[in-house]
C-alpha cells in the first residue's frame, strides 16, 4: 500500500491487526496438546480473520454488509511467520513471541465465518461498495461522537448518490464525507485515481486551506511539504556552525547546536528510518521492517550519546513528525526516560483499556528538554509528544498536535479500494482522550507562522531557549542593526529610517538614520515624527475597546444615507468594519485622487503626473463617505460593495468606523484620541496633523534620474485611514502599552479582556484571517499592523511568546511611482524584511 508521511503511527497494524469484530464464531475445543498455529484466528473489533494454512495464509476484512479477501500469501510467507507465533495454553490464543506493539492476540475459530466463504471481491456495483465502506465506518471507526458527526444522516443523504455513480463521481462524493471527519487516519485510496485523505484544520494544514492550496489530496500534501522545507530551512539557519547533521544510523534524525550549549534534535519520522517502505505486504516482511527501525532508532540514540553529554539542554523538534511506529516513538522517548512511568492507555470504543508504559533507559538524557509540538505533529508523533510529556525535566512548547492518534485499521472494499479508518482510543493517564484535542501543549506558542519567514525566527524555538535561560539564536548586536540601515539607505537611495525595539514591555533600544529633510539637512532621529500610514487604524481599533463598544451592535446614526447598487441595506455592525469584513470595497483609483495638498488642496496624483484627471479631493471625510457609499455620489459605483462576511482589506470602511466613533462621542476623531490616547501615554511625538505638521519627517519620492524629490505635506479623504504622524520611540511605546502582557504603563480605561478581545487574542488563531482582532492585524503570536503610503512605509509588530517587538519608520518607500520597476519595488521590500528581522533579533537578546 502506498503511504503518504500521514498516514498510520503503526502502519503495520494496517497490514497486521485488521481482525474480526463481527460474527464472531464460536470458540473452538481445542486439545492444548495437539494445538498448532493453524486454523481460523480472529481479532475481536478489528474486522479482520486470518486463514492460516500449512500452505497458505489468507486474510479477510468484513462487516455486517459482506466479506473481502484483502490478501493472499504463499508458503514461503507461511514459513517465514510460523516460527515468530507462540500459542497460549489452551491452544486458542495467538500472538507473537516478541512483539514491537504490532500484533496483539487473536482468538481461534471453529470455521470461517459464512460471509468470507463468498467473499465480495470484484463487485463494482458504486452502491454496495458504499453500503461496505458505510458499514465499516458505523462498525469500527471510534469517534463519531467527538468529531460530532450523524453517521446515520449522512447516509441518508449520500446513498441515493452512489447509484450508478461514477468512478469520478464516487471520488467526490467520498471526498465530501471524509472531508468532514478531519481525521488524518481516514485515507480512501485506489489504484487510478488520487487518494482521499483527511486532516485535521491545524498547523500547516489550516495555513494549506487559508492559501486555497487544499484540493485533492496529491496538491496538499505537495503544498505542505513545501511548507515543512521553508521552515525547516528557517529553523537550520539558527543553528551553529556546522549546521544541521545526520546521524550515520539513520539520516532522518537530525541534530545540531544553538547557543548556550543547546542542542536541537529533530525527528520528522518514526518509521522507515533507514531503508523505504517494503513493496510487499506480507506480515513477516513488516514485522521486520519495524525491528529494524526500533533498532535502528536505538543505534542512532547510542551514537548520539557523547553529542547530548556535551549539551546543557535538548530541544527536540517533533513539530513536522508525521508519524510512523509507536514503538519508535517509545523506544526513542524511552532515551530520556529514568524510570518505568505510566504515560497513558489504548483501547477499542468498546471494552477496556491497556495502558502504555514508557521503558526506562540505562542512562537517560536528564538535563532539561524543551520539546517543540503542533498541529502537523501527527499520529506516533503525538505518542512521543504524550511520552515526552511525562518527564520532569520535559517542557511542551507549541500548539496542540494533529489529534490523530490512532492506530490505522486497514481494510479493502469490494472494488479492490483501500480504506484506513481510525478504531483505537488513545488517552493520557488522567483518562482524558487525546483523538480530535490532540495532545496539549505545556507553554503556547504558535509554532508555524507566515510572519516568521521574513524575520527570519521561529517562535517556538525562541520561545523553548528563552525557557532554557539561553542566548538568542542568530541575535543582532546593535551594531549590525545599524550597518543595515545605513546600507539599506544607500543601497536604496532612501532618505531617512527611525527604528525601536519592544521587549517585556519596555522600550529598550532606538536607532535611526539618514535625514528627515535633506533641504535643511535635519537629522532623521527616534523622535522624529514621521507619516505611520496604516497603522494609523490600530487607534481607531483601541479606541472601539476604550470606549467598550459592543462589537457586534448596528453603527449609531450616520450623517449620510448608506445604499447598495443591488437595493439591499448597508447596514455593518462595528464588528465588519474592524475586521475588515462589511462588503465595503477600495477602488484604488478613488482614493489615490483622494490624496491632496494641504496648502492648495491640489491633488497630489495630478501633481506627480502633471494631469488634471483627478479633479479637485473632497477633504471632509463625511462628504468623502457619502459621494462613495450614498447612491447619486461622484465616486459611487457597484464596484464598492460586496457580500458582508469575507475579509476585505478596507481603508473606506476604516474610515466609515472613525465616522462612526465621532458620531459616538460628539467630537472629532483627532481630539478625542489625543486626550484619550496619546496625551495617557505621553505620546508627545504623535499627532493628526490637520494643517499643522510640527517638526515632521519630508516625504520623498526617487525620481527616474536617481534624484530624491520633497513631497509637499497632504493628507486624504480617507484621513484617519492613513494620517497618523508618530516617532519611532513614541509608536513603540504604544505598541507595549497595548501589545505587551507586562507592559511599563497601560492605557487607562481600557481593561485586559478588552484588550484580548481587541488584538483577537481571545480566540484560537486562524491563517488567512489577518483581523479577528479589531483593525489590529494578527499573525498567531504576532500582533501589530504595517504601511505604505505615497513617500511613508513603516512597520510594528509584537510577539506575545517571546515577549519581543519593533518598529521601522521610513520617510520614503519602494514604489518608484514615478518610474514604476516591479524588480526594484520586489528587491526593496525583501531589504527592508531584512532589515525588520536584525530589529526583532537584536530584541531577542535583549
Amino acid at each position: 500500500m502506498k503511504r503518504r508521511q500521514l498516514y498510520p503511527s503503526t502502519l503495520a497494524c494496517c497490514l497486521l491487526l485488521s481482525l474480526s469484530g463481527c460474527n464472531d464464531d464460536v470458540r473452538a475445543a481445542i486439545n492444548p496438546n495437539k494445538a498448532t498455529v493453524q486454523g481460523i484466528w480472529q481479532k475481536t473489533g478489528y474486522g479482520t480473520v486470518w486463514q492460516l494454512e500449512k500452505n497458505r495464509l489468507q486474510i479477510f476484512n468484513l462487516n455486517k454488509f459482506g466479506c473481502v479477501r484483502q490478501a493472499e500469501h504463499p508458503a514461503a510467507e507461511v514459513q517465514a511467520l510460523t516460527p515468530q507465533l507462540q500459542l497460549s495454553a489452551d491452544g486458542n490464543d495467538l500472538s507473537l513471541a516478541q512483539d514491537p506493539g504490532l500484533f496483539g492476540q487473536f482468538q481461534r475459530l471453529t470455521q470461517l465465518p459464512a460471509s468470507c466463504q463468498q467473499p465480495m471481491n470484484g463487485e463494482q456495483d458504486s452502491a454496495k461498495n458504499f453500503e461496505f465502506f458505510w458499514q465499516d465506518i458505523q462498525q469500527y471507526y471510534a469517534f463519531t461522537a467527538e468529531r460530532q458527526l450523524n453517521w446515520e444522516q449522512l447516509y441518508r443523504d449520500y446513498q441515493p448518490k452512489f447509484a450508478n455513480a461514477s468512478a469520478e463521481q464516487q471520488q467526490q462524493y467520498y471526498q465530501e464525507i471524509i472531508a468532514r471527519f478531519g481525521d488524518a487516519h481516514l485515507v480512501l485510496s485506489s489504484p487510478d485515481l488520487p487518494a482521499i485523505q483527511g486532516y485535521a484544520k491545524r498547523g500547516l494544514f489550516a495555513q494549506v486551506e487559508a492559501d486555497g492550496a487544499a484540493g485533492d489530496s496529491e496538491s496538499l500534501f505537495s503544498q505542505l511539504d513545501l511548507y515543512h522545507q521553508l521552515l525547516q530551512q528557517q529553523t537550520d539557519a539558527l543553528l551553529l556552525a556546522p549546521g544541521l547533521q545526520q546521524t550515520k544510523a539513520s539520516a532522518t534524525l537530525q541534530y545540531g547546536m544553538l547557543p548556550g550549549g543547546i542542542g536541537y534534535l529533530r525527528l520528522n519520522q518514526l518509521s522507515a528510518l533507514s531503508q523505504p517502505d517494503p513493496t510487499s505486504t506480507a506480515p513477516s516482511v513488516w514485522l521486520q521492517f519495524a525491528n529494524d527501525d526500533i533498532n535502528t532508532a536505538a543505534a542512532a540514540m547510542q551514537e548520539l550519546q557523547p553529542w547530548l553529554a556535551q549539551t546543557k539542554g535538548l530541544v527536540l523538534d517533533l513539530r513536522f513528525n508525521q508519524g510512523g511506529f509507536d514503538a519508535v516513538a517509545l523506544k526513542i522517548a524511552s532515551q530520556f526516560n529514568a524510570e518505568t512511568r505510566l504515560i497513558g492507555s489504548k483501547g477499542l470504543r468498546s471494552g477496556s483499556q491497556h495502558q502504555i508504559k514508557l521503558p526506562a533507559s540505562n542512562t537517560p538524557y536528564l538535563k532539561p528538554l524543551q520539546v517543540l509540538a503542533g498541529g502537523s505533529t501527527v499520529s506516533a508523533g503525538e505518542v512521543m509528544t504524550l511520552a515526552l510529556q511525562s518527564l520532569p525535566q520535559a517542557t511542551i512548547v507549541g500548539e496542540p498536535t494533529h489529534g490523530s492518534l490512532s492506530d490505522a485499521l486497514m481494510h479493502q472494499l469490494p472494488n479492490g479500494w483501500t480504506l484506513t479508518l481510525s478504531n483505537e482510543r488513545y488517552q493520557d493517564p488522567t483518562g482524558q482522550l487525546l483523538e480530535v484535542q490532540g495532545v496539549l501543549p505545556d507553554v503556547p506558542a504558535y509554532p508555524y507562522l507566515s510572519l516568521d519567514l521574513p524575520l527570519q525566527s521561529v517562535s517556538a524555538l525562541d520561545r523553548a531557549l528563552q525557557l532554557l535561560q539561553a542566548p538568542a539564536a542568530h541575535s543582532a548586536p546593535a551594531s549590525e542593526v545599524q550597518n543595515a540601515m545605513r546600507q539599506f539607505r544607500q543601497q536604496f537611495n532612501q532618505p531617512g529610517l527611525a527604528a525601536a525595539v519592544v521587549r517585556k514591555g519596555q522600550v529598550v533600544a532606538t536607532f535611526a538614520e539618514g535625514l528627515a529633510n535633506i533641504e535643511t539637512n535635519t537629522a532623521m532621529t527616534a523622535d522624529t515624527p514621521t507619516l505611520v500610514a496604516s497603522i494609523s487604524k490600530t487607534l481607531l481599533g483601541t479606541a472601539i475597546g476604550k470606549l467598550n463598544i459592543a462589537v457586534n451592535n448596528p453603527l449609531p446614526a450616520l450623517p449620510f444615507l448608506l445604499q447598495r447598487p443591488d437595493g439591499q441595506s448597508l447596514n455593518p455592525n462595528w464588528l465588519q468594519l474592524a475586521q475588515h469584513q462589511s462588503g465595503i470595497i477600495d477602488q484604488d483609483s478613488t482614493l489615490f485622487c483622494a490624496i491632496y495638498s494641504t496648502d492648495d488642496g491640489v491633488s497630489l496624483l495630478d501633481q506627480l503626473r502633471d494631469t488634471n484627471q483627478c479633479g479637485t479631493p473632497e477633504p471632509s471625510h463625511q462628504r468623502f463617505l457619502a459621494s462613495y457609499l450614498q447612491s447619486g455620489g461622484t465616486w459611487y459605483q457597484s464596484a464598492n460593495f460586496a457580500a458582508a462576511g469575507v475579509e476585505s482589506y478596507s481603508n473606506v470602511g476604516a474610515e466609515l468606523a472613525s465616522v462612526a466613533l465621532e458620531q459616538l462621542t460628539a467630537e472629532p476623531f483627532a481630539q478625542w484620541s489625543a486626550r484619550e490616547i496619546l496625551t495617557p501615554l505621553q505620546l508627545h511625538n504623535t499627532f493628526w496633523p490637520e494643517q499643522d505638521f510640527r517638526n515632521a519627517a519630508t516625504l520623498y519620492l526617487p525620481t527616474p534620474e536617481g534624484e530624491l524629490m520633497p513631497l509637499p505635506r497632504y493628507a486624504s479623504s480617507d484621513y484617519y485611514a492613513g494620517m497618523l504622524h508618530s516617532s519611532a520611540r513614541d509608536l513603540a511605546t504604544y505598541l507595549a502599552a497595548i501589545a505587551s502582557e507586562t507592559p511599563a504603563q497601560t492605557l487607562p480605561g481600557l481593561s485586559k479582556v478588552r484588550r484580548q478581545q481587541m488584538l483577537g487574542w481571545d480566540q484560537p488563531y486562524a491563517p488567512g484571517q489577518d483581523f479577528p482582532g479589531w483593525f489590529w492585524q494578527r499573525s498567531g503570536d504576532y500582533v501589530g499592523h504595517n504601511g505604505l503610503f505615497v513617500g511613508a512605509s513603516s512597520m510594528m509588530y509584537y510577539n506575545k511568546a517571546t515577549e519581543t517587538g519593533f518598529v521601522l519608520l521610513l520617510n520614503g518607500d519602494g514604489q518608484y511611482w514615478l518610474a514604476p520597476d516591479e524588480t526594484k519595488s520586489q528587491a526593496w521590500q525583501q531589504a527592508m524584511l531584512q532589515m525588520a528581522a536584525k530589529l526583532y533579533r537584536h530584541g531577542l537578546s535583549l
